[in-house]
């Protein structure tokens, strides 16, 4: 049986932020599931208020798709932006994508 862990931004003590799937059972490691590594991209032309984001593996020459960190190299944790989740799912996670759109659930219930 697959146990789905939700999607975290991690900043780490070297400085690297991270995404990826958290495991948190032990008090001195965390599991990262298929972490990739948020790195700043050059300003669009003209959007210069705007960073961009891209991502990498995290580690990019390791067969492994998870791994063991000391929790005490973690300085925190915290829920991605909602662009940045849906990026990272499009790509090195479960491909589920939420959409930038208000429903009106009374409206749906009523009608």
């Amino acid at each position: 049986m697959s146990v789905v862990h939700p999607v975290k931004l991690l900043r780490l003590k070297s400085g690297e932020d991270i995404i990826g799937a958290v495991e948190l059972t032990d008090p001195d490691k965390a599991v990262i599931h298929n972490p990739a590594m948020l790195m700043p991209m050059n300003h669009s032309p003209g959007r210069q208020d705007q960073i961009q984001m891209g991502f990498g593996p995290w580690v990019p020459f390791a067969d492994e798709k998870e791994f063991e960190i000391p929790r005490d190299w973690i300085v925190f944790i915290s829920k991605p932006a909602k662009d940045l989740l849906n990026n990272y799912n499009a790509m090195f996670g479960s491909g589920i994508v939420v959409p930038d759109m208000q429903v009106d659930t009374k409206k749906i219930l009523t009608e």
